[in-house]
């Protein structure tokens, strides 16, 4: 874990009850934008720490919650064993807790997130910035949806759900972005299908928003986290830059 930042574990009081985080943002005392990482559905895990670690150091104070915390304040899913047979009550349980967080929950839960962060002298928060990874990639369009006037930029990294034949599909709000969207996507993907890929590639090009979409080459999905079977590191440094760019753009 990078040590050049500092990671605190706070309560974010909702209309729910209290959303255990981490707060993570560098050792500097600088007055920086606040960012928020939506988690995958396997939790948050340290490999997930490690991520807002490295965001964090690009210059922002960022928040990771724990969107399961109605049901589990602690979650610890080993995604390289899903699928196989003595995982099967594990996987079971991740996608009770998956199904259980509704595009409304998060948005009510982001709504907490932007008012802490608002409380928070250390924290810019006009402008806000989402990252999503999984499952986040479903909740961080979904939020900005919600929350458009607050955040402004947002990248899903190889998003399940954001365009679906559902009413309150993310991706039918996304014309509400006043700032700029990222997709990216892996070229081997069994949980985000070739249907759904191609419903949000014709969508966003009817849209007048300032948008991007890119298949990161010889990835799976989950290349990002440092402990799958498919990290690719090369590629998790070229999404690095590109949610540097993307923030440096739009966040103050």
């Amino acid at each position: 874990m990078p040590k050049s930042v500092i990671i605190e574990e706070v309560d974010i009081e909702t209309s729910d009850g209290f959303m255990n985080s981490h707060f993570v943002r560098p050792k500097s005392s600088d007055y920086l934008p606040g960012v928020i990482v939506y988690m995958p559905a396997s939790g948050v895990r340290n490999e997930l720490v490690d991520i807002a670690s490295q965001i964090a150091q690009l210059g922002y104070a960022v928040i990771l919650p724990n969107f399961y915390y109605r049901l589990a304040r602690t979650v610890d899913i080993d995604a390289n064993r899903l699928g196989t047979d003595e995982y099967l009550g594990v996987q079971n349980y991740m996608v009770a807790l998956a199904d259980h967080l509704s595009n409304e929950k998060v948005q009510s839960d982001t709504a907490a997130i932007i008012s802490w962060m608002d409380s928070q002298v250390t924290i810019s928060s006009k402008r806000i910035g989402g990252v999503g990874y999984c499952m986040g990639g479903r909740l961080v369009m979904a939020s900005l949806g919600a929350h458009s006037d607050r955040i402004i930029a947002a990248a899903s990294l190889y998003g399940a759900g954001v365009a679906t034949d559902k009413a309150d599909s993310p991706h039918l709000q996304l014309d509400r972005c006043k700032g700029e969207l990222y997709f990216g996507l892996a070229e081997n993907d069994k949980y985000v299908t070739d249907e759904e890929t191609a419903i949000l590639r014709e969508h966003l090009v009817t849209l007048s928003v300032s948008h991007s979409i890119e298949t990161y080459p010889g990835t799976e999905h989950g290349f990002v986290f440092p402990e799958r079977y498919c990290f690719n590191p090369e590629q998790t440094l070229t999404h690095y830059s590109r949610i540097k760019d993307l923030f440096e753009r739009w966040l103050p």
